[in-house]
């Protein structure tokens, strides 16, 4: 795999930590209320992991559109693109559109190319 953090301002996170995957793993779960707390107690958690999070829980919360949220991973994805977490997210909210009939990931728009 190639390594694509010379091309960000700084250094990419390769993976969620165990605060922020337990967050993930409560919003799968359905438990919403508890991904909160678990979120707002992630303290000094990298801000753009934060965000991420933050997005899958509000659109688990219904609180927005999965397509609002696909809007901003988008955005991070065009500052830092290969961004390991929020492909994931793009990914994850991809097919929640497709599930709901809202969309079709071979029309949508594909997350920016991985710079060599």
């Amino acid at each position: 795999m190639a390594d694509h953090s010379r091309h960000l301002p700084g250094p990419v996170p390769r993976a969620l930590s165990e605060p922020l995957v337990r967050v993930g793993q409560l919003i799968d779960a359905g438990r919403v209320v508890e991904a909160r707390v678990a979120l707002e107690a992630s303290q000094g958690e990298p801000a753009d992991l934060v965000e991420l999070m933050r997005l899958k829980l509000s659109v688990a919360a219904r609180e927005i559109d999965p397509s609002t949220a696909l809007s901003r991973v988008i955005a991070l994805l065009e500052r830092a693109p290969g961004h390991p977490a929020a492909m994931r997210v793009y990914q994850e909210l991809s097919l929640l559109q497709y599930a709901e009939g809202r969309s079709c990931p071979s029309f949508s728009h594909p997350p920016p190319a991985r710079r060599l």
